[in-house]
């Protein structure tokens, strides 16, 4: 199932256009319920379960899931919280049929939230989040998360999902491709590179890590490393990410964005996966900054400016096992 990343939040069978706000964060539209009610949702592979507004949610001209609407809506009302770095998403659970880019997956728990972690994410482009966690339950909600469901229910072909971005700079909101089932030969050169994940966030190793020529050695017997759809960072150790950003060297102004020739390098599986300027520097309205950005001591997340580089495939096909694997993007 190829759910496109376009300019508009169109619907049509088997496509679900999805909108890059300015290599913020990417999102696409769903529907839930019968009818189905229309939301935009961050595809976030960093989290477990699916939210969107109830009617209880305090922003006004919000998007907000009407239950009585919904032949299919089944009341479960237990009250959950998910907690983010600013607080809370409270809300409750909920049982209702969503449907993806014409895949339908039935009785699916959700979260109808009522409040939301400070002011921020009242500002957002999209309504809600879709977490791609292919646990068999959330360890926050204790619910079957929906990518669970879909493999489960046998909506996919293949027990697999893709995700290519694309550039703001290159192709304004046209966003790029999430596709479900498979991949997209179109999107990537070469064959992936695949490594073994593990636990709830499919978390591997680097054992590597290049500034420009330079073997770091930070990670020389090993690196936790995770790749989170819905972060615009990528996050690392502090101390290193100072020493990366202080090798960089880009101007504030952009002055010197056109001279800037420093490759950070990744070595993943035996495979280097290397940014250049211009995939690891934000360049808007005439500011630049690096997206290397602190993180914990332990723990690397790869987020979307890796993703834009490196189209990146979840592969659940082997029972037990969920490989990660990455391409080339184009």
């Amino acid at each position: 199932m190829r759910i496109p990343l376009k300019t508009k939040t169109l619907w049509n069978k088997n496509d679900v256009a999805l909108t890059n706000d300015h290599d913020n964060t990417y999102f696409g539209q769903i529907k839930v319920g019968t009818p189905g009610q229309p939301f935009n949702v961050l595809f976030d592979t960093g989290s477990f379960d699916l939210w969107v507004p109830s009617l209880e949610w305090p922003k006004q001209g919000s998007k907000k899931y009407k239950s009585r609407a919904s032949s299919t809506f089944k009341r479960d009302g237990r009250k959950v919280e998910i907690r983010y770095g600013a607080g809370s998403l409270k809300g409750f659970i909920s049982n209702d049929t969503v449907e993806i880019g014409g895949l339908r997956v039935m009785k699916q728990p959700f979260i109808e939230a009522t409040e939301a972690p400070g002011k921020r994410i009242y500002e957002r482009p999209w309504d809600g989040i879709f977490g791609l966690s292919g646990l068999l339950k959330s360890s926050i909600t204790e619910t079957r998360p929906i990518w669970r469901a879909m493999m489960e229910q046998g909506v996919v072909k293949k027990k697999v999902f893709s995700i290519w971005l694309r550039r703001y700079s290159d192709s304004g909101e046209k966003g790029g491709e999430i596709v479900f089932g498979g991949t997209d030969p179109k999107h990537f050169t070469g064959a992936h590179t695949y490594v073994v994940a593990e636990g709830e966030h499919n978390i591997f190793k680097m054992y590597s890590f290049f500034v420009g020529k330079i073997n770091t050695k930070v990670c020389s017997k090993g690196c936790s490393v995770l790749v989170d759809s819905g972060s615009t960072y990528i996050r690392g150790p502090p101390k290193l990410i100072v020493k990366i950003n202080k090798q960089i060297g880009v101007a504030a102004d952009c002055s010197n964005y056109d001279k800037l020739s420093e490759v950070v390098s990744f070595r993943i599986a035996a495979k280097t996966f290397t940014l250049t300027p211009r995939d690891y520097i934000e360049r808007k309205n005439g500011k630049c900054k690096s997206v290397f950005a602190d993180g914990t001591a332990d723990l690397w997340q790869l987020g979307t400016p890796f993703i834009r580089a490196f189209h990146t495939v979840w592969d659940y096909q082997t029972p037990g096992t969920v490989k990660v694997g990455f391409a080339k993007s184009k």
